[in-house]
């Protein structure tokens, strides 16, 4: 499981309309330090997602459809399709190649540890992260 800089910048994008409200492509891209149509590119992925809306016009700009007291950093891994799977075998329908009658001692231990893993990713709201030290 990695951190992409995709899955850093929607963080960022999601903090910063949680601090701010409405802001558009270009001041959310100023503000954070990214570059614009990177930034365009992951506000398609978070409003296909469903957490943030558009708005077109001149007073227009993007804003949070969800609040981010109700998002966590398990549900941004899934919005942009990349689940924190540790291996292979925590995979929808996957076989064990070790036991294909059933899952090997591995294989439950890292199941295991990503139910673990599932649950902290869905512990904290986006909200606490955001707060400021």
């Amino acid at each position: 499981m990695l951190i992409t800089r995709e899955m850093d910048y929607a963080l960022r994008i999601l903090r910063a309309l949680h601090r701010e409200g409405q802001l558009s492509a270009g001041t959310i891209a100023q503000q954070e330090h990214m570059p614009k149509a990177v930034t365009l590119k992951i506000l398609k992925q978070l409003h296909a997602a469903g957490m943030v809306d558009s708005r077109r016009g001149s007073g227009g700009g993007y804003l949070l459809q969800t609040p981010c007291e109700g998002l966590y950093l398990g549900d941004l891994f899934h919005a942009l399709g990349d689940p924190p799977l540790l291996n292979r075998c925590q995979q929808p329908g996957y076989r064990c190649e070790n036991r294909p009658e059933g899952d090997c001692g591995l294989c439950r231990e890292l199941t295991r540890v990503q139910q673990v893993l599932e649950r902290e990713l869905h512990k904290t709201p986006l909200s606490a992260i955001f707060q400021d030290i």
